[in-house]
């Protein structure tokens, strides 16, 4: 099946001058999927000519766009996995563009409590907040429409794998140049990522969640060359003091090597674990090994959580199911920001509440949050039984990085579309499309 899955077709074209604009899309979108993690880069982030809006990936994206409003039927299917697909997004779509809505009328008072987060204008918070938002989506509907091959979707892969590579070399670079500041703990190593990336350290280690499996691939089934980008990456993750991102990727590393029989380089892996630690404590291990030891006996799941659940998700809670409409419908987006207990300062006055499902109660409310953990046992028990029948490396690395996302949500991310789980569109996509070539080979075969 592996070598089924190697099929090279790409999607037909009538003629030559559809093939070269279809070329031209690819490129446009490698470009977009390569700009992912540097899109808040400050010279990257600034408006072109003074416009509003006018940046690199906005420009990107539109481009991206115009091309499947104009050359692609995107509510077509030709296959039942396609169509599914598609009114699974619609759906998503739907429910976002619902959430938001009801927010814009809370745009000032976001703009007033958190100034520096969010814009004053109606039009910036829309073109920020959703407009930008749901570019992110874009990638899902180019690989489900246009990446129907192998080749396509290994190509999509090296331009991840690529970008990832440079924002890995980048950072260590800029803790070079920084090395007291990248060796004094979570806040110091936070001012270099917002100052050099424009982003907290814990959204850079979202990125290395849904992208580090991908490397590892590389390395075990194409070159040992992609042995260089793993020890860059796991270098940066050190670096980064984002407990949950090593721990996520190290559990995602070891399942893939178990999956692949390789327990040799498990064990020569977690010995030079063990020998750095010993050799030399990074912020990161030693935000790890202390975590819920504070000088007391008492651990509590409070400590272990850093404060979560005494100062963020128990106010929420209470003040949500004690309001049947907040219950039942939630608040809008930025839900949090509108809570009382947020302006009385009862809770940590943050942007989200730092577990997704919470996060999405609070925006949406029970009857939308049910249906997404209904639609979420669902789609991780089907991609298990097509992982299972599959037999695909590429696919259970894919699998590695949504199930290393999902864990994560736990303690951070979010569920609608944000910088922080951009990837996952482009991620879903592909093992959609595996999931397709195999059904396809299937019924060739037939």
């Amino acid at each position: 099946m592996t070598v089924a899955l190697r099929y090279g077709g790409g999607t037909p074209y009538h003629n030559a001058s559809a093939y070269q604009l279809g070329q031209k899309a690819k490129w446009l979108f490698l470009a977009v999927v390569f700009i992912l993690p540097f899109q808040r880069v400050p010279f990257v982030n600034s408006n072109l000519f003074g416009i509003q809006g006018c940046k690199p990936f906005n420009l990107l994206s539109a481009g991206v766009l115009v091309f499947l409003l104009f050359r692609v039927s995107l509510l077509s299917a030709t296959d039942k996995i396609e169509r599914t697909s598609i009114r699974v997004l619609l759906l998503y779509f739907v429910t976002f563009a619902i959430a938001f809505a009801r927010s814009i009328p809370n745009a000032p008072l976001l703009h007033e409590r958190l100034p520096d987060v969010f814009p004053e204008s109606y039009l910036d918070y829309i073109m920020s907040y959703g407009m930008v938002p749901a570019f992110y989506i874009l990638p899902f509907l180019f690989i489900l429409k246009r990446c129907r091959s192998f080749s396509e979707i290994e190509t999509v892969v090296n331009a991840v794998c690529v970008s990832i590579l440079l924002l890995s070399a980048s950072f260590i670079v800029v803790c070079l140049m920084n090395p007291s500041a990248a060796l004094s703990g979570r806040a110091s190593v936070n001012d270099l990522c917002e100052a050099y990336f424009g982003i907290h350290y814990n959204t850079m280690g979202t990125i290395y969640i849904c992208t580090a499996p991908l490397l590892l691939y590389k390395a075990l089934t194409r070159s040992s060359l992609w042995m260089v980008p793993v020890a860059l990456s796991l270098l940066g993750l050190l670096l980064l003091s984002s407990r949950s991102a090593l721990l996520t990727v190290a559990g995602s590393y070891v399942l893939i090597l178990l999956y692949k029989r390789k327990f040799a380089v498990l064990v020569v892996g977690a010995a030079m674990v063990v020998i750095a630690s010993v050799l030399w404590i990074v912020p990161t291990m030693d935000a790890i090994l202390s975590i819920g030891f504070d000088g007391t006996s008492d651990v509590s799941a409070d400590e272990l959580l850093t404060g979560r659940v005494d100062f963020i998700w128990v106010p929420l809670l209470n003040e949500w199911t004690s309001d049947l409409g907040l219950f039942l419908f939630g608040a809008g987006r930025s839900g949090i920001i509108t809570s009382e207990a947020w302006y009385s300062g009862t809770l940590i006055q943050a942007t989200h509440a730092h577990n997704a499902i919470i996060d999405f109660f609070l925006d949406c409310g029970a009857i939308a949050t049910g249906i997404l953990l209904v639609l979420m046992c669902v789609g991780i028990s089907t991609a298990w039984r097509v992982g299972r029948r599959l037999h695909s490396d590429l696919y259970w690395a894919l699998f590695a990085c949504i199930v290393g996302y999902g864990i994560s949500m736990f303690t951070e991310r979010e569920v609608f579309p944000s910088f922080e789980n951009m990837y996952l569109f482009v991620l879903i996509a592909m093992m959609v499309n595996l999931a397709r070539l195999s059904s396809r080979v299937r019924q060739t075969s037939a």
